[in-house]
């Protein structure tokens, strides 16, 4: 039998073949590659993802440095070593941010508000020793596409002689936009000078704003034209001192000086504004010869007017327009109409009278065209402006028709008058439409509470004056109205009155006097208070409230000849209020005097 060889060493080393099924090994150099291909694969996409995410960054800081519309304030550089509580970089930029903010407030609402950033560390990105920063950059980009936003470089410095200090101030990228500011050493001049930056800077960003600012500072002045005048000069020397105060106080010299420089730069925005600006300083002027000449009062009336209907043709859509005008139009009308107090009474058509009040309505038909001229097609906000308008035309035009009535200019009610009653009705319905479509401010529930006061609703007269002196504390008018409204509901009420409703009324009157008056005299207000009291059903309430008023409580300091007109109002309220308070303690001793009915203990559940 044949023996098969054995096999050679050479053949058991040899390795077995693919087909066999056995898997190759991985060398640590092809593991390296793989690692190394992986990291590369995700450096790249990382690069990519920040390349993207930083350019998506600068886009969008360009499309908000374009889009938002405000001010930028660059670091106050502040030189002020020796001053005691000088402001430091950050504080000078946000006192001047805060005066800006201020400024922009005396624009009316449809002018835009310019958002101010004074921060003077932003979160900023920049390379060392690269000329620009992130933010920088992106400021520049913005710039090439027009839409930078003002910036405001300011610097504050110590003047040696005179003693005090001065303010430079530029905007970046304008040229010729610089203005200096100075201020004596005063305890406010830091205040001062800040203010002039900001005033200064909004000035050079949009005129028109800081011309309505500069006008209400110089409107406050432009007052009191006779004062001073001594009371024996001629007639022809009182003229002239007249002639010479206007023309002091009531120059507004700033404001049309800031007004040449809207038409200066010639923006179609601004343009329409102008004559609206105007028409404010003759407004300001007719107030202030309120009393004192009424011709020259009623032609600043007539040139206000004109401006205010050349700036509504402009703007047709204008709330602020459209309000002023008419407003213009009823302050004439009410000027011609308090014409009419002292001059005798006479239903002929030639008398001066006559004359006043045919003047007086032909001014409110006037304004009323111009309201029924408006379109009908309008915004809730425009609405409501037009029906408040033409409720409280109506209601003038009511005062018109009750003075021919009652041959007297003094207010009175509609009580008994179905024709004004239903005037009446007409106005408050308007009022009530207005305050549904729109935010309500406290003037037009004034206006709507005397509406309802005129027509013998006194409980909702007073509510209305409530609501207005929530609205604005500080006004005194709304709570004054209040009293006088529940005078009047004691007063055209039966007689004797309701205790209750006398002795509220009282109380509302020193109310008034405590909290919110500005003084006296209050010669009207007395008499209706005395007038409520004659119909109490004792005459010793009237009767003693009079001879209170004659003869007041003896002051313990007697004031001066030279007292101040604002000292002597004040002790007018005091008066006034004494004497009501003591009326109001002879009705609460008649009340716990007399007989009452017993009261039972009530049974709690």
């Amino acid at each position: 039998m044949p023996i098969d060889p054995a096999p050679s060493p050479a053949s058991e080393a040899k390795p077995a073949s693919p087909a066999s099924g056995a898997k190759p090994t991985t060398s640590a150099y092809s593991l390296f590659e793989d690692v190394v291909r992986w990291l590369e694969l995700v450096r790249k996409v990382a690069v990519s993802v920040a390349v993207t995410v930083g350019v998506s960054l600068v886009a969008i800081l360009i499309f908000r440095e374009g889009w938002k519309d405000g001010i930028v304030i660059e670091p106050v550089i502040v030189q002020l070593p020796d001053v005691k509580g000088a402001p430091t970089s950050d504080l000078a930029a946000q006192q001047i941010a805060k005066q800006i903010d201020l400024i922009q407030r005396a624009g009316v609402s449809e002018w835009r508000k310019l958002y101010v950033d004074q921060s003077s560390n932003p979160i900023d990105l920049q390379l060392p020793g690269a000329p620009l920063s992130l933010r920088a950059s992106v400021r520049e980009i913005a710039g090439m596409f027009g839409a930078a936003r003002p910036t405001i470089r300011a610097s504050i410095v110590v003047r040696a002689q005179p003693a005090g200090y001065v303010a430079s101030i530029s905007m970046a990228g304008q040229l010729g936009a610089r203005a200096t500011c100075e201020a004596g050493d005063t305890p406010t001049a830091l205040d001062e000078i800040l203010e002039c930056v900001a005033l200064s800077a909004i000035a050079f960003i949009d005129p028109k704003v800081a011309a309505s600012y500069v006008f209400a500072a110089e409107a406050r002045r432009c007052s009191n034209l006779d004062a001073g005048v001594p009371p024996e000069i001629p007639i022809v020397a009182r003229e002239e001192w007249r002639i010479q105060g206007r023309r002091e106080r009531c120059a507004f010299a700033r404001t049309q000086g800031l007004i040449a420089r809207i038409l200066e730069r010639g923006r179609d925005e601004d343009l329409p504004w102008v004559p609206y600006v105007y028409g404010r300083i003759h407004l300001a002027r007719a107030a202030a010869l309120s009393g004192l000449d009424r011709p020259q009062q009623l032609s600043e009336l007539d040139q206000a007017i004109g401006r205010f209907g050349e700036s509504l043709g402009h703007m047709p859509d204008s709330p602020t327009a459209l309000a002023i005008l008419i407003d213009a139009y009823v302050r004439k009308g009410v000027s011609i109409h308090e014409g009419t107090a002292g001059l005798p009474w006479s239903q002929d058509r030639a008398s001066q009278v006559q004359w006043q009040l045919y003047l007086a309505e032909s001014t409110f038909a006037d304004a009323v065209k111009k309201l029924n001229a408006i379109p009908q097609r309008r915004s809730d906000v425009l609405d409501a402006l037009v029906r408040r308008l033409e409720g409280y035309l109506i209601y003038r035009q009511w005062m018109l028709i009750a003075h021919r009535r009652s041959q007297s200019g003094n207010v009175s009610v509609a009580i008994g008058h179905p024709e004004e009653m239903a005037m009446l009705a007409d106005a408050a319905r308007r009022y009530a439409t207005a305050a549904t479509k729109s935010a309500a401010p406290a003037s037009l529930f004034v206006e709507w509470g005397n509406v309802l006061r005129a027509s013998g609703d006194f409980g909702g007269a007073a509510e209305k004056y409530l609501r207005a002196a929530d609205l604005d504390p500080t006004d005194s008018t709304p709570r004054l109205n209040t009293a006088v409204a529940f005078l009047d509901r004691v007063e055209y009420g039966p007689t004797p009155s309701d205790r209750l409703d006398l002795l509220i009324a009282l109380g509302a009157a020193s109310d008034y006097l405590s909290w919110t008056s500005d003084g006296g005299p209050y010669p009207s207000f007395s008499r209706k208070i005395e007038n409520a009291l004659g119909r109490s059903g004792h005459d010793e309430d009237a009767q003693g409230f009079a001879s209170c008023r004659r003869a007041p409580p003896a002051r313990t300091v007697t004031p001066s000849p030279d007292t101040p007109d604002e000292v002597a109002r004040w002790k007018e309220a005091a008066e006034l209020k004494y004497c009501i308070d003591r009326a109001i303690e002879r009705i609460n001793g008649r009340i716990i005097a007399g007989d009452r009915a017993p009261v039972r203990p009530a049974k709690v559940r």
